[in-house]
């Protein structure tokens, strides 16, 4: 057993400080950069973990009575890199206040111009570091273990310096700068292991969520679609036939019914196509620069009709192994979308090869009024949209195709700058061939 009058139990004691974080898990990374609330709360919790890390220090008796070291920049680089900038400027406030609450003006203000280019250091790498898989993640890790501590050992270095000690500063000795270094190395790839497992965690519950719903509603609309379709159908058949027999007045009355009877259908239409509980997906070569070309010509007149401009990039031979149907009723929902979510301005469509992931992007980019992060959270999920009239059914059939045919859908969106929709999927790009692509000219 440990005692924790010794380095190693110091050290020990002061990374369990700094991890408290993870026990708030829930609260930070289940509303993960939902609101402002939960991010300046975020930042006060790793910024509490910095504060105890400083009140209870690591105490090394290689200078004087004792040279006082913490990890309290773990907590602060893991909030900026997961939690984003305003909770690392709140855990960063707390964390330098603490400091000066200490006294000692010249450490202090040491540890406020750490804090700012930690800051902006780690704010510049956050979202490249995102992008990378797991592995590559613990990798960056070292490199900013070792960025974090040569910060650390500057900001000494200037700190001695000032005071005309550096004998002082290297008489430290390799050890205490081994164990210093060392330690945060570990606490950063725990902290890191810790945090990816618990976000990976929450998704799939999430999932499991969003799949039992999407089963209460798939067993919902088997049950009832049929049975209120007929009818239907039966209903606006005798309408349309006793049209004829009656004045002007009652025949307007008669085709809003009609009307009211159509949209009903495309609603039980959507409830049906959600509803098959296995989506059966033909594999086939598709060439679908050919496909979304089609698409785009058979939206073209409806984009005219509502004064919308609909360009397109499409590079040529694109191929994917999948539904050719699936693929574009997936593309058809979302030009579809995009028009109508555009008052005025323009749609733009765009297809090209990744060589570098092998996968082919799509984007349908609009310049609509956007979305809120709130509302983009929500997208898929049951009854919900953002049009006046809508289920929010066909966006739901669209995730629901685009996973079928082993492709991811992604929305980016700024409220008042339009949405942007990139469907990505494993693909390749042959050599150019003698195929008749439609460019803009030809769409007109």
């Amino acid at each position: 057993m440990f005692e924790p009058t010794s380095i190693f139990g110091q050290v020990i004691f002061n990374l369990l400080i700094v991890l408290t974080p993870i026990f708030f898990y829930q609260l930070i990374f289940s509303k993960f950069n939902n609101n402002r609330l939960t991010q300046i709360i975020s930042g006060i919790i790793f910024g509490c973990a910095s504060i105890l890390s400083m009140a209870f220090p690591v105490v090394s008796s290689n200078f004087g009575n004792g040279f006082l070291w913490d990890l309290r920049w773990i907590p602060f680089v893991i909030c900026v890199l997961y939690m984003g900038y305003v909770p690392g400027a709140v855990s960063a406030i707390l964390l330098v206040a603490f400091r000066f609450f200490l006294g000692g003006m010249t450490a202090s203000i040491n540890t406020l111009f750490d804090a700012i280019i930690l800051f902006i250091l780690f704010s510049i790498l956050r979202k490249k570091y995102h992008q990378f898989k797991m592995i590559n993640k613990y990798l960056m890790n070292i490199v900013f273990s070792v960025i974090t501590f040569s910060v650390i050992c500057i900001s000494l270095w200037i700190y001695f310096s000032y005071l005309h000690k550096l004998a002082s500063f290297y008489s430290l000795g390799f050890d205490l700068f081994f164990q210093m270094g060392l330690s945060y190395l570990v606490g950063i790839m725990v902290f890191t292991y810790f945090t990816e497992n618990m976000i990976n965690r929450i998704k799939i519950m999430e999932q499991i969520h969003r799949a039992e719903k999407l089963n209460i509603v798939s067993e919902l609309a088997a049950s009832i679609a049929h049975e209120v379709r007929n009818p239907l159908t039966v209903v606006r058949g005798f309408i349309q036939l006793a049209k004829n027999e009656v004045d002007n007045t009652i025949q307007g009355y008669m085709n809003t019914a009609i009307r009211e009877l159509d949209r009903a259908e495309k609603i039980i239409s959507d409830y049906l196509n959600f509803a098959k509980p296995k989506l059966d997906v033909k594999k086939e070569e598709v060439n679908i620069s050919c496909s979304i070309n089609e698409m785009i010509l058979l939206m073209q007149s409806y984009a005219n009709l509502k004064g919308i401009q609909l360009n397109n990039h499409i590079d040529q031979n694109l191929f994917i192994e999948a539904d050719d149907l699936k693929f574009k009723q997936v593309l058809l929902n979302l030009i579809k979308n995009a028009i109508e979510a555009t008052e005025q301005g323009h749609v733009d469509v765009d297809a090209s090869y990744s060589e570098k992931k092998g996968h082919i992007i799509v984007n349908v980019t609009d310049t609509g009024m956007g979305m809120t992060k709130e509302q983009l959270q929500k997208l898929g999920k049951p009854y919900y949209t953002t049009k006046s009239e809508g289920t929010g059914l066909g966006l739901m059939v669209t995730f629901r195709l685009i996973e079928a045919i082993g492709g991811t859908l992604t929305f980016d969106s700024k409220l008042n700058q339009g949405t942007k929709a990139t469907i990505c999927i494993k693909g390749y790009k042959k050599e150019a061939t003698n195929i008749h692509y439609l460019d803009n000219d030809s769409i007109a």
